[in-house]
């Protein structure tokens, strides 16, 4: 070997050593790279569960503080009620403890552990914390509660007793209505005032009973008592308010109640005079002529809102009637312009598939046949038929049934043919015969067809003659 060679070999040895070297040393780096990152982003999320932890131990702590608080400003019942909640949350709590623990014990924890338990504190802060919000956010409505509840009272007792008068005028509002309206149209308010005078007197009860339990201490079965005698007085003035809104609306309803009953008489007139009525049409005329004779005259007692109502409601009827009325006239006529149309192309589509049959007979089977023959049916009863819609329908089925037949036919003639039929060896082979209506053609149709077998039959009947 040449000196020269073995310098070039050993020179790329060489710089293939370099090469490899310099590859392995970048590999391993962009590992060290990574491992660090990894490393890195592993303690800070330590770190991060760590102050997370602290800050709910922290909240957790507080609320417990606002507990004791509300305790003696409100009363034991609210340990009660809120003590299991924050006990769910240390819960999660001690879960969140017990796992930072295995995080900075002296046991070596592998990375996969650290990462899941890292995450599992987060998630059980989190859940504390959502606990800790719900008993913070309660505790302070009802520690706000309490804390207006001598207010709550006094302005109570105060609207309770400004109503008194609102119920003497209600019931004097109601006893003047009875003899303009009908008892049926006074029931929504006619027991308004008595049902506001008792709702008034419970809250006054309420008000003392809730005023005695402040005296005693408990501040929190007062606020409960406050807030169900002011909801006992605003149901009575709601009550005393509908005895006014009640006049109003009668009133809009007895100005409006003119109008209607001249449109309603016009609707009557208009559909009176439709031609050719349907049954649906006269019952709800019938409905709308009840709702007018229902109307009291001037003068007497009424229910301008009950008689506008069903008013309405019978005239609304009756447009639907109308409407549909209208619509199957069209759709009639519609069918009527189509009948003689469809009945036509029936005609086209038997008269091609009668076609097939008679010129070729024999050969076409049963299926065709068949169809042809129900074709033929469906079209007389199109002819006859004295609906309209019937008669497209029927029509429609006939022209359908034709394209049938002539299809299944076709089909039964090439089947003949390629079993050996006209100018395959079958009958009248090597003859020439023409396919049509040649007198040749009635020559094979009758050798292959009903005459042939009318021959056979004949042949018959002589044996069982001569028998």
């Amino acid at each position: 070997m040449a000196a020269g060679q073995i310098i070039g070999w050993v020179t790329g040895l060489v710089v293939a050593l370099v090469v490899v070297t310099a590859v392995v040393w970048w590999v391993r780096r962009r590992r060290t790279e990574r491992r660090r990152r990894q490393d890195e982003q592993l303690r800070r999320r330590t770190q991060d569960a760590g102050q997370v932890l602290v800050r709910t131990d922290e909240r957790a702590r507080l609320a417990e503080d606002e507990l004791s608080f509300a305790v003696a400003e409100v009363g034991d019942g609210v340990r009660d009620e809120f003590g299991p909640t924050l006990q769910r949350a240390r819960t999660h709590l001690g879960e969140a403890f017990h796992l930072n623990q295995l995080l900075h014990d002296e046991i070596p924890d592998t990375d996969a552990e650290r990462h899941t338990w890292s995450g599992r504190i987060v998630a059980a802060c989190a859940e504390a914390e959502t606990l800790l919000d719900d008993v913070e956010r309660a505790l302070a409505e009802r520690r706000s509660a309490v804390r207006a509840t001598p207010d709550l009272l006094e302005q109570t007792a105060t609207r309770a007793d400004s109503l008194a008068d609102a119920v003497a005028a209600a019931r004097e509002d109601v006893e003047r209505l009875r003899g303009q309206y009908t008892e049926q149209a006074l029931r929504p308010v006619a027991d308004n005032p008595e049902q506001a005078e008792r709702l008034l007197d419970f809250a006054r009860r309420g008000v003392t009973a809730a005023r005695k339990r402040l005296a005693a201490g408990r501040k929190d079965e007062a606020a409960t008592t406050a807030r169900a005698a002011e909801e006992s007085v605003r149901r009575a003035e709601g009550l005393l308010a509908a005895v006014d809104d009640f006049e109003h609306e009668v009133l809009r309803a007895e100005a409006a109640l003119g109008a209607v009953v001249a449109e309603c008489r016009e609707e009557l007139a208009q559909a009176r005079a439709l031609p050719q009525r349907t049954g649906a049409v006269d019952e709800a005329v019938r409905s709308l002529e009840a709702a007018l004779a229902a109307v009291p005259a001037a003068g007497q007692p009424s229910d301008p809102v009950g008689a506008l109502t069903r008013l309405r409601g019978a005239a609304q009827g009756l447009d639907d009637a109308v409407r549909e009325h209208e619509e199957r006239a069209a759709q009639a006529r519609r069918a009527e312009a189509a009948r003689g149309p469809a009945i036509q192309d029936a005609e086209r589509q038997i008269a091609a598939a009668r076609g097939v049959v008679d010129d070729y007979r024999a050969p076409v089977g049963p299926d065709a046949r068949t169809r042809l023959a129900e074709a033929e049916r469906e079209l007389a009863a199109a002819r006859d038929a004295a609906d309209a819609e019937q008669a497209v329908t029927r029509a429609r089925r006939a022209a359908s049934l034709g394209a049938e037949a002539a299809t299944l036919a076709q089909r039964d003639l090439r089947a003949h043919h390629g079993q050996g039929g006209y100018g395959q060896g079958g009958y009248g082979q090597g003859m020439g015969l023409p396919r049509g209506r040649s007198g040749s053609d009635v020559f094979g149709a009758v050798l292959g067809g009903m005459v042939l077998g009318g021959i056979l039959d004949d042949i018959g009947d002589l044996g069982d003659f001569f028998d």
